[in-house]
């Protein structure tokens, strides 16, 4: 039995219905409703039946996904087939996009690298980070009823214009399908950044947005899909003043294409596909997202000796740790068995970190028994150069890797799980693009 009744509504949207909660001043109830909608335009608007479980049934699992991976986020469970319940928040009026490949707005600002309408896009190796302003009628009021921006042309495609400096303390607002070299772009208004969010509270939405992207990008990647570009939206709650990911994150919220770039989202019905198909891919995608998962997987963390540390901080999601102090020289049959124990224990796979002073023996009979990933730290090197020999020169059927840091072995560890993990990928993603800065 559902212990939550909904009370008055707080706002009704094109594809959803907003509710307080009876006796909870701090949570609302999302539901879904069955339209489809396009180009901001209630001509172009449709309805299937289905649409609004299947909204609700992705929303429902990205955001557990996102949750399990400590991403903040407003929602908190699935009520019915087309409803959810989420903390009530105060919402900022931007739409944050992060796109991997150059496709459709981003195109029309950028003509330079539409290559022709080739396959596949232009691939951005950093995610870009973009920021709209969310406007309603050409104007956007605060919440103190003061009109902050009026006189935009919705009918010029002049609604939710993009901000190309999100981080400096004005913002100026451009057409989000023009070039900023056209003349026609520059829409002629600013706005200051802390009427809306403030510096800070800005760079830590970007930063949310390339977590949330690299979760869900790691997720469809273990499934074959490509995730082209993401929109998400951002409130403050009401119980805490905290920032979190909120509203809703379905199959109208991004670009998803199949290994032979095939469109699979809402994108499709923008394009004029038959209701009938747009509906078979709503449900084929909510049919994905049942398999979203952070595995349960291990980091092996395994020594001869108690005198080889292992500086090991921090758990990642789905990730464990165990460590093992265990000769190979001294107890080959007892490290073999401890091996086999471990591959049962854990069917999602994982990764071997060894560490070895001396003549190391414990890698190369671990990796000769395991489809697992071993690599191994030769610990003893620094005094005993020669000593690396022995997890560098293998026979034939012992693929091991040897690596002198200890911070590069983990990483190379997590490389491989985020294979299969998505918030592992998330880590790993976001560190490396961190270099691109």
């Amino acid at each position: 039995m559902n212990p939550f009744e909904k009370d008055t509504m707080i706002i009704e949207g094109k594809t959803k219905k907003v509710y307080y909660v009876k006796g909870n001043e701090h949570l609302a109830i999302f539901e879904n409703k069955p339209d489809v909608t396009a180009f901001d335009d209630p001509k172009f608007t449709k309805q299937f039946e289905a649409k609004a479980t299947y909204a609700t049934t992705t929303t429902c699992r990205v955001f557990e996904l996102l949750k399990d991976a400590g991403i903040p986020v407003a929602y908190k469970q699935r009520l019915s087939a087309s409803e959810f319940l989420a903390l009530r928040c105060n919402m900022i009026p931007l739409e944050v996009v992060g796109r991997r490949l150059a496709v459709g707005s981003y195109l029309k600002r950028h003509p330079e690298l539409a290559l022709d309408g080739a396959l596949p896009p232009h691939r951005f190796h950093r995610l870009v980070a973009e920021f709209f302003l969310k406007t309603t009628g050409g104007k956007l009021i605060g919440r103190d009823g003061e009109i902050l921006i009026e006189g935009l042309d919705p009918s010029k495609g002049e609604e939710d214009p993009f901000i190309p400096n999100p981080f400096e303390p004005v913002w100026q607002l451009f057409h989000s399908k023009k070039p900023t070299w056209d003349n026609s772009a520059n829409l002629e208004r600013t706005l200051r950044c802390d009427s809306v969010a403030g510096t800070s509270m800005m760079q830590e939405m970007e930063k949310i947005l390339r977590r949330v992207f690299f979760v869900l990008e790691g997720a469809w990647n273990t499934l074959g899909y490509r995730l082209v570009d993401l929109k998400i939206e951002f409130g403050i709650t009401t119980d805490g003043n905290c920032l979190v990911v909120a509203d809703v994150i379905d199959n109208d919220s991004w670009r998803l294409r199949d290994a032979t770039w095939q469109e699979l989202s809402k994108q499709l019905f923008r394009e004029g596909a038959a209701l009938d198909e747009v509906e078979e891919k709503y449900g084929f995608v909510a049919s994905l997202v049942e398999r979203f998962r952070i595995p349960k997987q291990v980091m092996v963390l395994w020594r001869a000796s108690t005198k080889d540390d292992f500086p090991i901080t921090g758990i990642l999601p789905g990730v464990e740790v165990q460590q093992i102090t265990l000769s190979g020289h001294k107890y080959p049959q007892v490290c073999l068995d401890k091996l086999e124990e471990i591959m049962r224990n854990y069917p999602d796979g994982g990764a071997i970190v060894v560490k070895v002073g001396m003549s190391n023996g414990l890698g190369p009979m671990l990796a000769a028994r395991t489809t697992w990933p071993v690599i191994t730290i030769p610990a003893s090197t620094k005094d005993a150069p020669s000593d690396v020999w022995s997890s560098l020169h293998l026979p034939s059927l012992v693929p091991m890797a040897t690596i002198l840091s200890d911070k590069n072995a983990f990483d190379f560890a997590l490389n491989v799980l985020s294979a299969k993990n998505p918030a592992v990928y998330m880590h790993r993603q976001f560190a490396n693009e961190q270099l691109d800065k």
